[in-house]
């Protein structure tokens, strides 16, 4: 995952990933609030895609979003990653 991270070209956490990211990874519930373009769709990601088990063919990350136009960049950003 760090190998497509730095592809994307992303090389420093953005201040709003560098406190969520850990929390999703530990598996608890995460709220964020920031400005547009902050990088809280990519601190989602990145702490969700973290807890993927991929030999488990079942669902294993709800991302809850408010609107049609955010829930289609989660998706789009989770297959990125």
């Amino acid at each position: 995952m760090l190998k497509g991270i730095h592809a994307l070209g992303l090389e420093k956490p953005a201040g709003i990933q560098q406190k969520a990211i850990i929390p999703c990874v530990k598996g608890r519930d995460v709220i964020l609030q920031a400005q547009s373009g902050m990088g809280k769709t990519a601190a989602f990601s990145i702490g969700s895609l973290q807890q993927i088990d991929v030999n488990i063919m079942d669902v294993q990350v709800l991302v809850v979003a408010p609107t049609r136009e955010l829930a289609e960049q989660v998706s789009l950003t989770n297959t990125m990653y």
